[in-house]
């Protein structure tokens, strides 16, 4: 079996996901559109082969194009980031990056934001 996690990543190959899971599906020719500081077409068009053979995205074919989409769905993928991110940065402390992550956009949070996370801090007490 391919090696499925993200891990691995270059970060081109990462920024290319990013742009198929934003999309949920996407030709070539709309990731290179899409990519910042553009590379050649067959540069991403590489890139993509690259990443189907890792087992990263599978294709459709449409009409005379081939039309990517990631293997990993993208809830799964995110909880791979959230638990790089916390392991890396954060110690493994899910805290730490709560705290971390409310102290750098804690005035961004709207009344709704707050309640949904009181909600959730609430659901998480109960279940203790």
């Amino acid at each position: 079996m391919v090696h499925q996690d993200h891990i691995h990543l270059s970060r081109r190959e990462r920024q290319i996901m990013d742009v198929l899971y934003a999309a949920d599906e996407a030709s070539v020719a709309d990731v290179h559109e899409a990519l910042p500081d553009r590379r050649s077409y067959s540069t991403v068009r590489a890139l993509m082969k690259k990443l189907l053979d890792k087992g990263h995205v599978r294709y459709r074919q449409d009409g005379a194009r081939y039309v990517y989409r990631p293997v990993l769905a993208k809830r799964d993928a995110e909880r791979g980031a959230i638990t790089r991110l916390v392991d890396t940065f954060f110690d493994g402390s899910a805290a730490n990056a709560v705290v971390g992550l409310m102290g750098r956009q804690g005035d961004r949070l709207t009344e709704a934001d707050l309640k949904r996370i009181e909600r959730e801090l609430a659901r998480l007490r109960e279940r203790r």
